[in-house]
Parts: structure tokens; sequence; C-alpha cells
């Protein structure tokens, strides 16, 4: 005879005392409709995966409240994660919004000698750099910060600050076709 399935409570009330393989269970039973559901707010597999892990954070620090009368964490889940994505969806829209309301010419050419289009073209290319390699590239050329210094002011160590120059040099050149 098979073993009657345990409710969500049970698993959440065993996860909560420590059995193991309870949030297993939990997380096994739901995480394949999360996910679709996840998907389709934001039509992004990883992301969709990164939603899912997000909400379990949330069912954890929730405590009791994530229970809904019936016994199942489907409600609490669902909306847990569509929030989640809402935010995530709210979060790049602003973000797109800054990076429009930029707008123009992030750098500019320090001197009538400076080719605006070559300034123009240096621009794109540090705007398709991750935001870590871009961030030390501006504070110190365009900052003039020591790397000493740019670690600090994104607190993190030397070594990650002058590899991350690094390696956005050498991006830089190969979207610029190696000019000098």
């Amino acid at each position: 005879m098979a073993e009657p399935v345990a409710s969500d409570r049970d698993l959440l009330v065993a996860y909560r005392e420590g059995r193991d393989g309870a949030f297993e269970s939990l997380y096994a039973r739901h995480k394949n409709a999360l996910w679709l559901h996840a998907r389709t707010l934001l039509r992004d597999d990883a992301l969709a995966e990164d939603l899912v892990h997000e909400t379990f954070m949330r069912l954890v620090r929730a405590g009791d409240a994530a229970m809904a009368a019936s016994g199942s964490l489907g409600p609490f889940l669902h909306t847990a994660l569509r929030r989640l994505a809402i935010d995530r969806i709210r979060s790049d829209t602003a973000s797109r919004r800054r990076e429009e309301t930029v707008g123009g010419a992030w750098i500019r050419p320090l001197g009538p000698t400076v080719d605006p289009a070559e300034v123009a073209d240096l621009d794109r290319a540090l705007r398709r750099l991750p935001q870590e390699q871009m961030e030390s590239v501006l504070l110190h050329v365009y900052a003039g910060m020591t790397f000493q210094e740019v670690a600090d002011a994104v607190e993190a160590p030397l070594k990650t600050v002058i590899s991350r120059y690094g390696a956005a040099l050498k991006k830089l050149a190969d979207m610029l076709g190696g000019r000098e």
C-alpha cells in the first residue's frame, strides 16, 4: 500500500521542524508550475528560474502567513512569484528609461582635436560592456581615480577591479576593431 501524499501544510511543518527532504518535496511539487508561470510573465528561461528560487526564499521568510486556508501553498507561491515578476519588469523598464534619459553621449570629446565620430563609437562600445567593467573604466579613466580608489568606491578587491578594467579594455579594442 502506498503512503499517503503529504499536504503542503504537512511538508511546511516538517521543513520548519528540520525534517530531511521536506523542503525538497515542496520545491519538487511546485517548481514546474511556478517556472511556467514565470516564463509566461518574463519570456526568459533563466530569469524564470531565478524567480522560482526567489519565490521559495519568500516562502522561507513568510512563516505561517504563507499557508492558505485550503492548506495549499499554491496561491501564496504564485502571488509571490507574480509580484516578483512585476518588480523585475518594472526595474528593467526603469533601467531602460534611465538609459534613454541619459540619451546622448555618456562621454564627450575632451578637446577640439578629438574626432567626434570616434568618441561616438567609443560611447556605443562602452554601453555594451557589463556594468562592472564599464564602471571600472569610467571611474579610472574619466573620474581619474586610482585603481585602489575605484576598488574602495565599488567595494571590490583591488585585483578584481584591475581584472575588470583589463577585460573591458580588451572588449573595447575588439569592438572598435583594434583602433589606436
